[in-house]
């Protein structure tokens, strides 16, 4: 039963159950600490016993909180959760592209443990695993620790939540869940690291999608309405929803944001039916009020890395985190906020209050001084795109080989007037074709904004035998993935830096996930000697 809320009068303390309303005499000795124990499990599902004839129907003389079998592993929490600090502090960190934002964090962490401070009472939440990760090994080659045991702080906060119980005893959604939900959610396949067989399940589906961003974002209600859904959601929405109710798709539209509704209902429904959680609702059951703070690890150095990305719901987790540690470390940047449209919040990082001053990285060790140049130029160019942003100061590489180089056209001859003349045009994706074609085993990261300009550079390169790596995954075997081109999506290539860059708006869908001109931003920020912009005419 699930206890509502906590009542007494002359007479009784009551306790208001979704099953009913049980009570305890005010005469009996121990209803002063009952009742202080009762308030702290308002909104928490709760088992009450009585003792001798006393009816459990009618009367109480103690309550606990339901705790799952699976829940059961409290015991086995691999970190603190009941240190006391005296003082706590917190600090925010800008690291502008290339300016050794990980390598800072990464000596924070060495430092604590130098200090004295075990791996297990350290936080490291990273954006994916991999680079939790990353983290660890850095970390085990200067630091020399033995084996990865006490790293378990080291983790994306969905891992951190799923560790500390926010599954609730339900089982983490699989593929194979979502395909017997429904057969039209997409799986999409992903490799996380360049030439190694780490893969990321992704589901994809417009609706789930949605109602995702709603979640995070925490704006308005989940009962449907035109604020749900975009219309470019709904356009890809409509042949799935169709299949799905087995109605024709100008019934579906009439009543669109009916059906998409039922849809996210019987999604609910299914997920209870079977005992299911996704990875929303770990970081939902972990924020809400009624869990447990005993589950709340107490880290003595808590570092929140790519900060600027984290959703509401995430920084809700995330100050939960904060109010137990010690010291806390968010690191990011805002200019790199480019995951808005999945629902994350970069206000929320420059809004997050701090006991010491900010600190901006400010030398870039990877941009060269043109390259930096045309940044800054691009920046003044679209202010309105970063307006509200962190203003930061920070330079180009000073050990950089070169000055480095942008192209971004070539000179062409065309007839004017009856007269050859030279003019210079876009660079196109045949120029960057054959520039590949050339200097494959040199280091290079190509970019776009949609997955779709990716493969169909993949295909091109392909037909013409140049080996390289298409979403980190190996095509026509290229071999060391820093000696070779990869392409891959901006998001994907943040974190990122190469000798050579390409970024290239070849289709609409690339062109009009570029009026953010922060994703511009991300891709120009990653090279380090060259930088080739491409652009196909667009109508």
């Amino acid at each position: 039963m699930k206890l509502l809320s906590v009542k007494k009068d002359a007479s009784y303390l009551y306790i208001v159950t979704d099953e009913g309303t049980r009570q305890q005499s005010l005469r009996w000795k121990g209803v002063r600490e009952l009742e202080e124990k009762c308030r702290a499990l308002v909104g928490q599902e709760i088992t009450h016993t009585t003792s001798g004839t006393w009816s459990p129907d009618k009367w109480f003389q103690d309550v606990s909180p339901v705790i799952s079998k699976k829940e059961t592993i409290e015991i086995g929490l691999p970190f603190p959760t009941d240190l006391k600090f005296d003082k706590q502090t917190s600090l925010r960190i800008f690291g502008p592209p290339g300016t050794g934002k990980t390598d800072t964090l990464i000596r924070e962490v060495i430092k604590a443990i130098e200090e004295g401070v075990s791996p297990s009472h350290i936080g490291y939440l990273a954006f994916t695993n991999v680079a939790a990760d990353e983290a660890i090994e850095r970390i085990l080659e200067v630091n020399g620790h033995e084996g990865v045991e006490g790293f378990q702080g080291f983790s994306t906060l969905h891992s951190l939540a799923t560790k500390i119980g926010g599954a609730e005893g339900g089982d983490v959604t699989t593929a194979d869940h979502l395909n017997k939900f429904d057969p039209l959610i997409t799986i999409r396949d992903e490799w996380m690291i360049a030439g190694e067989a780490k893969v990321a399940k992704r589901p994809d589906h417009p609706i789930l999608n949605a109602y995702s961003y709603l979640l995070n974002t925490l704006k308005g209600d989940l009962d449907g309405g035109e604020n749900c859904i975009s219309k470019r959601e709904g356009d890809k929405s409509l042949p799935l929803l169709s299949k799905y109710f087995g109605l024709d798709e100008d019934v579906i539209f009439r009543s669109f944001y009916d059906y998409a509704n039922r849809y996210w209902q019987a999604y609910l429904s299914y997920k209870k039916k079977n005992n299911l959680v996704d990875f929303n609702d770990v970081i939902l059951n972990v924020v809400k009020d009624s869990f447990s703070d005993c589950r709340i690890p107490s880290f003595e150095l808590l570092i929140v890395d790519e900060a600027q990305d984290l959703s509401n719901l995430q920084w809700q987790f995330v100050e939960k985190l904060r109010s137990k540690a010690k010291k806390t470390i968010v690191a990011g940047d805002d200019d790199q906020a480019i995951l808005a449209g999945f629902g994350a919040s970069p206000e929320r990082f420059r809004e997050f209050k701090t006991t010491d001053n900010d600190l901006t990285l400010n030398e870039s060790h990877r941009l060269p001084k043109k390259i930096k140049q045309y940044v800054d130029d691009f920046v003044e160019a679209n202010q309105d795109g970063f307006k509200g942003h962190k203003v930061k100061k920070w330079t180009s590489n000073p050990k950089a080989k070169t000055e480095g180089e942008v192209e971004y056209q070539k000179p062409t001859k065309v007839i004017k007037n009856g007269k050859e003349v030279e003019e210079m045009v876009w660079l196109t994706t045949w120029d960057l074709i054959n520039v590949l074609k050339k200097d494959y085993e040199n280091d290079w990261l190509v970019m776009a904004p949609t997955k779709a300009t990716g493969t169909m550079l993949s295909d091109s390169l392909s037909n013409l035998n140049v080996p390289h790596y298409i979403h980190r995954k190996s095509c026509l075997d290229p071999g060391d993935p820093k000696k070779c081109i990869k392409i891959q999506t901006v998001h994907t290539s943040k974190g990122m830096g190469a000798k050579n860059v390409a970024y290239v708006l070849q289709s609409r869908g690339d062109w009009y996930m570029s009026q953010d001109v922060k994703l511009t931003y991300v891709a120009i920020t990653r090279a380090k000697e060259r930088l080739l912009m491409i652009r196909e005419k667009l109508f």
